[in-house]
């Protein structure tokens, strides 16, 4: 029996809400429901809220609260199978009960206004994990996507970073622009993550990082989350069948090798990407464990890859 797995990000909430799929019924639409992640090993998962394009700028405080109350309301549903988690004591012990631990992250910071009302807030509300942006620009930071023009956070984007250290809310550079990536580190008195990133070296795209940057990361104490999008491993991967588990596992040994095992978790971005033929779903992630095992990865490696690595960073970022 696998310990369970922290996945460092998923879109089930955008998925469940725009499909009307049920959480609590196993379903052959999108990547993870309760049942599939029970048989996936899955003890908790960071959680995104993510708002579309068409909602921004003026719904995205609307939009997100939405999201929230939805997930909230799934919580409530499902008769103590699932909690939300809000320290680190609360997550362990929600993983040694085997429940679904649900960590509140926002992807992109667009909700949040300038006076970082609403960040005090959603950590009120749970808000664990923040990514400054979604690959676009807004008043923090601009992200990898077309619109980057290469500068760094905004003096709001900086003082969004020491704030998120005071409160104890994990910061995550997935979808950072390079210039941004490296003003969090350097205004960061935290460990810091990259939630669902690979490696450039394999995969030379913008939403990778560099040896340069997984290195700074791992030297800032962060890590990792190992992106199962197709795209991602694979350079011109479009197509489930364009990946298997050898290209996944690579992204694993070149971060092993260049940082140490102490910096790579998973961070799937289930339900927000496509998925390899081998990982269909959040239920296939024993095969790619099976394959880590007989590639020669022992039980502490794996431990650390699945559960340990994410529990030290967020017991250094969280206040209990």
């Amino acid at each position: 029996m696998w310990e369970p797995i922290i996945d460092g990000h998923t879109d089930y909430v955008l998925s469940l809400f725009e499909t009307g799929r049920n959480f609590f019924n196993e379903s052959h639409c999108g990547h993870v429901d309760l049942p599939r992640a029970k048989r996936g090993g899955i003890g908790a998962m960071l959680t995104a809220i993510f708002i579309r394009d068409e909602y921004l700028p003026d719904q995205a405080l609307a939009r997100t609260l939405r999201g929230v109350d939805f997930l909230f309301r799934i919580i409530e549903a499902s008769g103590g199978a699932m909690e939300l988690i809000t320290s680190a004591s609360e997550l362990e012990a929600c993983l040694d009960r085997g429940r679904f631990g649900v960590i509140l992250h926002y992807e992109g910071a667009e909700a949040i206004d300038p006076e970082f009302a609403v960040l005090r807030l959603s950590y009120q509300l749970g808000l664990r994990s923040l990514g400054l942006t979604w690959s676009r620009p807004n008043i923090f930071a601009e992200g990898v996507g077309p619109q980057d023009r290469g500068r760094g956070l905004t003096s709001l984007g900086r003082a969004l970073v020491r704030t998120c250290n005071e409160l104890g809310i994990l910061i995550d550079v997935s979808h950072l622009n390079d210039a941004g990536f490296w003003d969090v580190l350097e205004y960061s008195e935290k460990p810091v993550v990259a939630s669902h990133s690979n490696c450039r070296a394999l995969c030379p795209v913008a939403r990778n990082l560099s040896d340069e940057q997984i290195l700074a990361l791992a030297k800032k104490g962060g890590l990792v989350g190992i992106n199962f999008h197709v795209g991602f491993l694979r350079a011109g991967a479009e197509r489930p069948e364009d990946v298997r588990l050898d290209d996944v596992i690579a992204h694993i040994d070149h971060i092993v090798e260049l940082a140490g095992v102490d910096h790579v978790g998973f961070g799937s971005d289930f339900d927000g990407a496509t998925m390899p033929v081998d990982l269909a779903d959040v239920a296939h992630l024993p095969r790619l464990l099976e394959t880590l095992v007989r590639r020669g990865y022992d039980e502490t490696a794996l431990r650390k890859i699945c559960r340990e690595n994410w529990l030290r960073v967020i017991r250094a970022v969280w206040r209990e």
